[in-house]
């Protein structure tokens, strides 16, 4: 892709041998013969193209056109430069604006990224994930770490979404051309928790060559301002790959020259792979970036109960023979599917479950243990469980082990009970 510009000036000349009769400022007419008249016509000619690209080739070309005693002439000056390419992306933490809920020794914890470039030129990306402070979401304070060797970081394959073991194996990013973004994930193992702990993560991306699908390209570690990339080892837990040694380039016109462009970490937990004395924050224009997530101990399940008084007389008071509608809203929340949901509610004492009331997401449940027709069922007695009371309701959101229930979802159920 090339971007021209053409500069045109003519210049005319034109010499004139008839007589011109002009009145003069006494009123009499005379003739003059003029020698020559010079028109001076000059143009600006410019082709451009919005999108150029790192590469591309830009040149200026000034064009002078002229007559000379009725001979044409032409001459010209031109100046080129090839455009560099700016590199510049950012990391994001895919996960909400929150800590992702674990428990304790949990294993293959998953975090969520992304690596977007809005550079001009298709670039690799080294990855790594380190344990970093604070906590990126203020409160509870970053109290533990991963266990060790543990951090392991794989790009989404684009097959199926959300991390898959078998189809989500690259450590690396691959060909990722402009204006692209492509997800990756870090995967850790807990030890053992207490409620509320937390611990921060942070990915980093390092900058490398393109060009080559399926090959690592080489690690981009000085542009030709000067500025250098932080030493570092760049891992995924089992393949590691070498930072490269810092080679200083003089920018060169005629050359494709590298420009870190990639802005600082946003906060203080956003670090380089700079580690000498601590963590240090990551800065501009030093070919990484970085953003940071959270992992805190807690259920990744919610649940959430109310209940509606109907009374006989068509208000709201919880008298004898009143129904009461009760409603549970039960939540997944992270990114991990969680497997054997199942949802149990005792009948509460002084009130009696009334048949057939079972609702999932506004639809009628049997209340015989009848899967698969549905998976949900009212429990009866312990001593005869064909002989009532009712001691319980189940729903089974996991449709007997075969479904995992995905985070973002969210389901309600609903029964009824009288008052004796």
């Amino acid at each position: 892709m090339m971007l021209n510009i053409f500069f045109s000036v003519s210049i005319r000349i034109i010499v004139a041998k008839q007589q011109m009769v002009v009145k003069n400022a006494m009123g009499y007419f005379v003739a003059q013969t003029p020698v020559a008249s010079i028109v001076f016509l000059s143009s600006l000619l410019v082709s451009t193209n919005a999108f150029s690209a790192a590469g591309d080739s830009i040149n200026a070309t000034a064009t002078i056109n002229y007559l000379v005693g009725g001979v044409t002439a032409t001459s010209n000056a031109s100046a080129e430069f090839t455009e560099d390419r700016k590199i510049n992306f950012v990391v994001t933490e895919l996960d909400g604006g929150s800590a992702l809920p674990v428990v304790s020794t949990m294993s293959n914890a998953v975090m969520q990224f992304a690596i977007t470039n809005t550079g001009n030129d298709t670039h690799d990306f080294l990855i790594t994930a380190v344990d970093t402070s604070p906590n990126p979401y203020t409160l509870p304070a970053d109290s533990f770490d991963v266990l060790p060797g543990t951090i392991r970081t794989f790009v989404e394959s684009g097959v199926t979404p959300g991390y898959q073991t078998t189809e989500d194996t690259t450590v690396f990013v691959d060909e990722l051309s402009p204006n692209s973004q492509q997800v990756v994930y870090v995967l850790t193992n807990m030890p053992a928790l207490v409620e509320n702990d937390v611990a921060a993560i942070a990915l980093i991306a390092q900058v490398a060559e393109g060009g080559v699908s399926g090959v690592e390209g080489a690690f981009i570690n000085t542009d030709d301002n000067g500025r250098i990339s932080p030493a570092g080892t760049f891992s995924n837990g089992s393949t590691t790959v070498p930072a490269g040694v810092p080679v200083f380039n003089s920018d060169a016109p005629s050359a494709m020259d590298s420009v870190f462009n990639d802005p600082a970490g946003a906060n203080t937990e956003d670090v380089s792979t700079d580690f000498d004395n601590g963590f240090k924050r990551d800065v501009a224009g030093n070919g990484q970036h970085s953003d940071a997530g959270a992992y805190q101990a807690m259920s990744p399940v919610t649940i959430n109960k109310t209940v509606t008084v109907i009374d006989t007389l068509g208000g709201s008071d919880p008298h004898a023979g009143a129904t009461l509608r009760y409603q549970l809203d039960v939540s997944v929340v992270g990114n991990i599917a969680v497997n054997n949901l199942i949802i149990s509610d005792v009948i509460p004492d002084n009130t009696t479950y009334s048949d057939a009331s079972i609702r999932l997401n506004g639809v009628a449940q049997t209340d015989a243990n009848d899967m698969p027709t549905d998976y949900s069922h009212a429990r009866l007695s312990d001593a005869d469980i064909f002989t009532k009371p009712v001691l319980s309701i189940e729903i089974d959101l996991s449709q007997g082990g075969s479904v995992a229930v995905v985070p973002g979802s969210t389901n309600t159920i609903t029964f009824e009970v009288t008052i004796n």
